[in-house]
């Protein structure tokens, strides 16, 4: 019985041209020649950032601030204007603060009826 053996021989590298010491100035040359873009200006969001003009409380509301007394005195501020919690709250570290983040939602308030009183 006679064996064969099925090894294949390994491809053949195929060389990389090589470069020469004299384009490499050329392609600097090339390349400082052509003009410069001019960056684009930062663009302005505060216009964007703006808060609309209200026309009354929103029903939805999140808070977002530093962990403390003056975040929680906004919370109560809130709070007396009829809005609740909504949810726990969110909390995360930047490395030097702990910032908290608490939805809030404006309470439902009944309606006024204009029609006869019930008895």
């Amino acid at each position: 019985m006679t064996t064969t053996n099925n090894t294949s021989k390994p491809a053949a590298r195929v060389a990389a041209p090589k470069t020469t010491a004299a384009k490499a100035p050329v392609a600097r040359a090339a390349a400082a020649k052509r003009p410069v873009a001019a960056k684009p200006a930062a663009l302005d969001l505060t216009a964007a950032v703006a808060a609309p003009a209200s026309t009354g409380p929103h029903r939805y509301s999140v808070l977002t601030g530093v962990d403390d007394s003056a975040f929680c005195e906004r919370v109560s501020a809130k709070l007396d204007k009829g809005y609740v919690l909504y949810g726990s709250p969110a909390l995360t570290f930047n490395g030097k603060n702990v910032i908290v983040a608490q939805a809030m939602v404006l309470k439902k308030l009944p309606k006024k009826s204009k029609g006869k009183k019930k008895k």
